[in-house]
């Protein structure tokens, strides 16, 4: 794997490839965290919450890899082709909410796992066709070991992400699964990447249609903007209904505390609250 470090410590602006991480795990936390509100929503908002959830995977997928892009330096002139860099992130888009789609909606008990290698899948496909896109004063030779090393980090990582991240509601778990899915999407950008070598050939031109990178920078930003807002938007969601959990239980407490009889809440062998009632009749002190 030693190509792969040279590619990244050697061809690339490490100042944006961190950028490219940040990016990347925050659309990760906004995907896992939006995936909850699928899982817990029905008819019309299911399918409106996964869309957002796919967005925000897609979007962080496509923006991790052009900013990457935009730190890699060949030292050649190089461009974008703007249908493909188009179609890239429609593949990212359909292919993680296919895969998202699977994790939630299915009743199979490895629904999650299939789903999280069907995003694995969507990660391999947007790179690919976004490499496609890239236009370059030469010729890309791939090594196939490390492009099937690639597509197997992608999709053997992924599978493992969405299980993870869905496993229960707690933040930890959120979180983890998040970290699992930039993994997913970093370590197959950077295992892709250090397969490809550049031969110069200046025959080969960059056709006029193409945008160039400073052009294309600007796409990129606005694409990690939105992501951001996305994230921000989770964020004020996940706030707003754990106070409303909150809320909840409070006034549950408050109405189980007005009864004259003992009450107690269990859960399997342990007892997860008592009222005020039950509390005085076995000697307890009353919050």
């Amino acid at each position: 794997m030693l190509t792969v470090y040279d590619c990244i410590a050697n061809a690339h602006d490490l100042r944006l490839v961190g950028l490219a991480a940040v990016i990347c795990a925050l659309a990760s936390f906004t995907a896992i965290s939006l995936l909850h509100h699928v899982d817990g929503s029905t008819g019309q908002m299911r399918l409106l919450w996964l869309a957002v959830s796919a967005t925000s995977t897609g979007f962080g997928i496509w923006a991790t890899h052009f900013i990457a892009m935009l730190a890699f330096s060949p030292g050649l002139p190089t461009a974008y082709n703007i249908v493909l860099t188009i179609l890239s992130l429609i593949c990212a888009i359909l292919l993680t909410g296919a895969g998202l789609a699977v994790a939630v909606i299915s009743k199979w008990r490895a629904a999650a796992w299939l789903g999280g290698a069907v995003v694995g899948g969507g990660i391999a496909a947007m790179h690919y066709t976004g490499m496609a896109a890239f236009e370059i004063q030469g010729r890309i030779v791939w090594d196939p070991v490390l492009v099937a090393a690639s597509i197997a980090l992608g999709g053997l990582i992924g599978a493992v992400s969405l299980p993870v991240g869905l496993r229960s509601d707690a933040l930890k778990w959120k979180i983890l699964g998040a970290l699992l899915l930039t993994l997913a999407i970093c370590s197959h950008h950077f295992t892709a990447m250090g397969a490809a070598s550049i031969v110069p050939d200046p025959t080969i031109e960059i056709s006029a249609t193409a945008l160039p990178s400073g052009w294309f920078a600007i796409a990129v930003a606005l694409a990690s903007f939105i992501i951001i807002v996305l994230a921000l938007a989770g964020v004020a969601i996940e706030m707003r209904d754990r106070r409303r959990a909150e809320l909840e239980f409070d006034r549950m407490r408050g109405l189980a505390n007005a009864a004259v009889e003992g009450l107690l809440v269990c859960e399997g062998d342990s007892v997860v609250t008592v009222n005020n009632s039950f509390a005085r009749l076995v000697g307890s002190p009353v919050e």
